[in-house]
């Protein structure tokens, strides 16, 4: 079984302008529209939409909780075990207008002692040979437990797969990941990011895949290294295409195909995401799948 960690998810607002945004004045849109967002949320939907099933874990409370539940079971094959906490799960909202893209992100709920020993004892049920996905921004004062969880999961032989905080991923180099997701975001010094991946994979980690919008992608692995030039086309939305990555590279390796064939469906996904309202379905996806090209190098 996957299961899928987003300890800060978000009911995301969408709100889509067909002419530039003006500041400081009323701006009417054309369009809006409400979905359950978080990183591995939008992998377990994009899971959802290969067929695969999957269990989200993490934390959702207050008055949107209800309304967030009901965006999830619109998916059959999820299945939602989220920790009930006291603080309202947050609002992002993302703007869309002829020319940007811009996000709004909450801070997001403080999660109390309680509220973790409770997901804890959710993750007990997880196995040898499962594949646990930490995905997203994690609270300050939940980060050295969740660290502590990731390797016990680990020691029982999961699979671990992060795409996640630097400062977490920095401490998890020891446990044999199956995958690390990493952008730009992760390399805050300048970092030379072909040989700090390589890095990641002399340390132990299977696979190491990094992306970023217009920049070509790569995977890292013991024998092999892959680079994916990007495919210049017109920008819809960029929500959910690393998580598309992520879910993509999954599916196909859970189907037994090679990492070249793996990472050239991750960015049939993503790209595929990038250019569409919503996270796409597998027909689009497998559609797209020719259009990808993959070296080794």
């Amino acid at each position: 079984m996957i299961y899928t960690c987003t300890t800060n998810p978000s009911l995301d607002y969408y709100i889509t302008f067909t002419s530039s945004l003006t500041l400081d004045q009323n701006n009417r849109s054309d369009l809006e529209m409400f979905e359950a967002g978080g990183k591995g949320v939008n992998v377990s939907i994009m899971l959802n939409n290969f067929h695969i099933p999957s269990v989200c874990l993490g934390f959702i409370g207050g008055f949107t909780k209800e309304y967030y539940l009901s965006f999830i079971s619109n998916y059959p094959n999820i299945q939602p075990l989220f920790t009930t906490i006291k603080e309202n799960t947050r609002i992002n909202v993302k703007i869309m207008d002829d020319k940007y893209e811009t996000s709004l992100n909450a801070k997001g709920p403080y999660i109390s002692k309680e509220e973790f020993e409770k997901f804890k004892k959710r993750t007990l049920n997880i196995y040898n040979d499962d594949i646990f996905v930490l995905s997203g921004s994690v609270q300050d004062e939940i980060e050295e437990d969740i660290i502590a969880l990731v390797h016990e999961l680990a020691q029982d032989g999961v699979k671990i797969v992060l795409d996640t905080d630097a400062h977490i991923i920095n401490k998890c180099l020891d446990i044999n990941c199956f995958m690390i997701k990493l952008n730009d975001g992760y390399f805050t010094n300048n970092e030379d990011v072909i040989e700090t991946c390589k890095s990641f994979v002399e340390k132990g980690v299977i696979n190491v895949m990094y992306s970023n919008a217009h920049k070509p992608s790569y995977l890292f692995t013991k024998d092999k290294n892959y680079k994916c030039e990007t495919i210049e086309d017109s920008l819809v939305n960029s929500t959910g295409s690393s998580d598309s990555m992520v879910a993509g590279f999954l599916y196909s390796s859970l189907r037994g195909a090679s990492s070249y064939e793996s990472f050239k469906y991750a960015n049939a996904a993503s790209l595929a995401t990038t250019l569409s309202n919503d996270l796409e379905s597998k027909k689009i996806i497998e559609d797209r799948f020719n259009k990808i090209e993959v070296i080794e190098f």
